[in-house]
């Protein structure tokens, strides 16, 4: 089995426009993965344990335009908790983000009761020639909450995120290595943390990561 190179880091995005960081993500993943549109896009409406009319108005108004809710979610720690969710097509998503920019305006509370996503699952190309990257077939399930191989998933409403889940095939931080994540971070909206690589490798019967610090940072990169 193979060694690999992963990185694992939830990035905050700063202030960009999170229509124009979703545009960013997606550009990304276009040019560096083979999933060109995201796997699942989805809305998740918090309503805990407020029941007041704003938000009240605000699911029925999601109901009508989306549909009937397609997950609720519960937690028996917080009986008072519930979440609904939707499953969107790329037009349902893209016209979300101008209902986020007016409860900006209306009502910010209700926009931090909203979380737009975007999840891709994906194995990284070359992008000069569209190939998909050699010994990807087989990476293993790190974390069984992200499966097997590349994850990344987007999320916004009163704050934007993006959850990196990073598997890269490459047995050591090469030349080769250094050359491609760098040409993928100059398409990011968050840049890569020294702290966060791991070199993986089986070992014992089990995949064990050792942390590294890629030598770029001993350079400057621009």
């Amino acid at each position: 089995m193979k060694p690999f190179i992963g990185y694992h880091f939830f990035h905050g995005t700063g202030r960009i426009d999170r229509a124009k960081a979703y545009t960013k993500v997606q550009q990304a993943m276009e040019i560096f993965s083979n999933q060109k549109s995201p796997s699942h896009l989805s809305l998740m409406l918090e309503m805990r344990d407020d029941r007041t009319e704003p938000l009240e108005s605000l699911c029925q108004k999601l109901c009508k335009t989306l549909g009937p809710v397609a997950h609720t979610t519960t937690t028996p720690t917080w009986p008072d908790y519930r979440a609904y969710s939707w499953n969107l097509n790329a037009e349902q998503f893209q016209e979300l983000f101008l209902l986020l920019d007016s409860l900006d305006q209306q009502d910010s509370s209700l926009t931090g009761r909203m979380h737009l996503g975007a999840s891709w699952f994906f194995k990284f190309v070359e992008p000069t020639t569209g190939q998909v990257l050699p010994d990807q077939e087989n990476l293993p399930v790190i974390d069984f909450r992200l499966g097997p191989g590349s994850s990344l998933n987007f999320s916004t409403g009163k704050k934007t995120s993006a959850n990196a889940w990073f598997l890269f095939p490459f047995e050591d931080p090469s030349s080769e290595f250094e050359d491609y994540a760098l040409r993928f971070q100059k398409q990011l909206i968050f840049k890569f943390s020294p702290e966060h690589w791991r070199l993986w490798r089986f070992s014992s019967g089990e995949w064990r990561p050792r942390r590294f610090v890629p030598p770029w940072y001993d350079k400057k990169v621009e």
